[in-house]
């Protein structure tokens, strides 16, 4: 906090672990947590980025799109619906 600084976890080697229980949840602590799915989650090949701060939701949200990803694929959707059950 004193350089203003974010703490980023990529769980995409671990999410299925944190999923099952079997390792502490970094959502709790970090200001971004990202993952792929496809990984340990067991879904299609995406990946997803979770935030509570509303100010870096904004930020990211207009990072992501559409500069760098196209319009939603209804398929990976639902195969994402799919594993996170």
């Amino acid at each position: 906090d004193e350089v203003g600084a974010y703490l980023w976890v990529d769980m995409a080697h671990f999410a299925g672990l944190v999923a099952a229980g079997l390792h502490p949840n970094p959502v709790e602590y970090a200001d971004v947590v990202s993952s792929t799915v496809h990984k340990t989650l067991g879904g299609p090949r995406s990946g997803f980025i979770l935030t509570s701060s509303e100010e870096l939701n904004k930020k990211i949200n207009s990072a992501v799109f559409p500069g760098q990803q196209g319009g939603p694929l209804m398929h990976v959707i639902a195969g994402k619906a799919v594993a996170f059950k």
